[in-house]
């Protein structure tokens, strides 16, 4: 699945952020069902796969377990299967 323009200008400065070091604090604003999970879930997958030699955590936060984190979970989920990662990957739900 492809981000769309919004989204790839997010996914840029997030990454810039962690490439270069900056350690920036990011607040970004995205109207309803405009694709947040998503995104969320194609930077944690370039993330993950990025830093996999290294091993480590991903943690998130959101303001709900129900259904907030448990959508975001699901989304990431299905594009790491997407990716070939099923069954390789432990989640903890909470």
């Amino acid at each position: 699945m492809k981000l769309r323009p919004y989204q790839r200008e997010v996914a840029r400065a997030v990454l810039d952020s962690i490439q270069y070091r900056r350690g920036l604090t990011l607040s970004v604003e995205i109207a309803r069902q405009g694709g947040k999970n998503e995104l969320s879930a194609h930077l944690e997958l370039l993330l993950l796969t990025l830093f996999m030699a290294q091993g480590g955590n991903l943690i998130k936060c959101s303001p709900t377990f129900k259904p907030q984190t448990i959508i975001s979970m699901q989304r990431l989920k299905e594009r790491l299967d997407e990716f070939g990662f099923n069954g390789i990957y432990h989640t903890e739900m909470g």
